[in-house]
């Protein structure tokens, strides 16, 4: 009878070794599984600051247009106490001398007027004259007092305005300071859940140098962008690892457009069509604003350009959904980077505190469809005549 040969036992060291990568192994699973979590946290929490941003942008953006008015109205009452002020003067002199004039009148004794040479006709004639400027005097007198009434008005109502706007603008200070705090916040946030685009910015930057035009700009963007896609897509798997590594694309998808507002609360100085301050038709709306007004995202979107464009100075460029481009132009600071999605009215910046040639600080914005300029009245209704 043949014994049957019995399987060896296997070392125990290979047995140990198995065993350890089968831990190490659940141990990468578990961590990576945490990270995913941590991951997902952050992107929820991302998503909740954006919302809370863009409300407390809209308190801001209303505290601008509100203090905005106020000081407008401090400006009309200042010149109008100016005017009243220098009307009053005048008056002073001119019904003070009509009144020494009647006094000196009523001093001389009717007797007196009785034996002048060519009275009684003259007396009668002084009698009709001063008939006729004493109704003038009231009148003056009347309004005299109607106008000092109206400067002491004034000058209670701009005590209480500038006492307000006092108020209103360290009011305003602070949320700028609390707003600064979500921004931190958001950046936090962003480093958790985004890649490093570094190489994706390079390679915008030099397409900028040599894009003639905003419209060159916008299509080179977009060629770029497409040709990303397809090397993601055409990678080969084993490349693909690689790739994911180094981080140098991701294809962040359009969100909706959202309720579209203007960057910033302000006034109009120039309008599409309308010869700027060079003569040239303008493209976009200029609008004037507050000094470090904050600059919003007029529509969801991702933006696509950050950064210095010939002599459109700092732009942003954010691509909506549709074919529609905004351009953004007059930034102090800007609060956003290329790759990101923007919510509709999320703070992308700020204005300066003025102008180089001391004036309001202003901003430029474009509408583009396809590449081509149009008038932004088509998605913003407080354009609209």
């Amino acid at each position: 009878m043949l014994a049957h040969a019995q399987t060896p036992p296997k070392p125990e060291s290979k047995t140990k070794a198995l065993s350890t990568i089968q831990d190490q192994l659940a141990e990468e699973q578990q961590r990576q599984e945490a990270l995913n979590q941590s991951a997902e946290d952050a992107e929820r929490d991302l998503e909740k600051t954006k919302k809370e941003i863009v409300k407390f942008a809209d308190v801001i953006r209303e505290s601008e247009f509100k203090l905005s008015q106020l000081e407008e109205k401090i400006a009309a009452l200042t010149q109008e106490e100016k005017e009243l002020t220098e009307s009053l003067e005048k008056d002073y002199g001119s019904i003070g001398e009509l009144i020494l004039a009647l006094e000196r009148i009523k001093r001389v004794p009717p007797e007196t007027l009785i034996m002048r040479p060519g009275a009684p006709l003259e007396t009668a004639q002084s009698a009709l004259l001063l008939s006729g400027v004493l109704p003038v005097v009231k009148t003056r007198a009347e309004k005299l007092s109607s106008d000092l009434n109206r400067l002491a008005e004034i000058k209670e109502g701009l005590a209480t305005d500038r006492e307000q706007a006092l108020d209103d603008r360290k009011k305003l200070d602070e949320r700028y300071d609390d707003m600064q705090k979500l921004l931190k916040k958001r950046e936090g946030l962003y480093a958790k859940t985004q890649q490093n685009l570094s190489e994706n910015k390079a390679r915008i930057a030099a397409l900028s140098k040599e894009a003639k035009s905003l419209e060159d700009l916008i299509a080179k963007l977009e060629a770029e962008r497409a040709r990303q896609r397809q090397a993601s897509r055409t990678a080969k798997p084993s490349q693909k690892p690689a790739a994911a590594a180094s981080n140098t694309y991701v294809d962040v998808s359009v969100p909706s457009a959202g309720q579209p507002r203007l960057p910033v609360t302000g006034y109009i100085a120039v309008g599409f069509g309308q010869r700027d301050e060079i003569g040239a038709k303008s493209e976009g709306v200029r609008i004037e604003a507050r000094p470090k007004a904050i600059i919003v995202a007029p529509m969801g979107g991702v933006v696509r350009y950050v950064g210095y464009f010939k002599n459109y100075g700092n732009i942003v460029i954010i691509e909506h959904k549709g074919g529609y481009h905004s351009l953004i132009g007059g930034f102090e600071s800007i609060e956003t980077a290329i790759q990101r999605q923007v919510k509709s009215g999320e703070p992308i910046g700020k204005l300066p505190s003025k102008s180089s040639y001391g004036a309001s600080p202003s901003l430029y914005y474009e509408l583009r469809y396809n590449g081509q300029s149009v008038d932004p009245s088509v998605k913003f209704s407080e354009l609209k005549s």
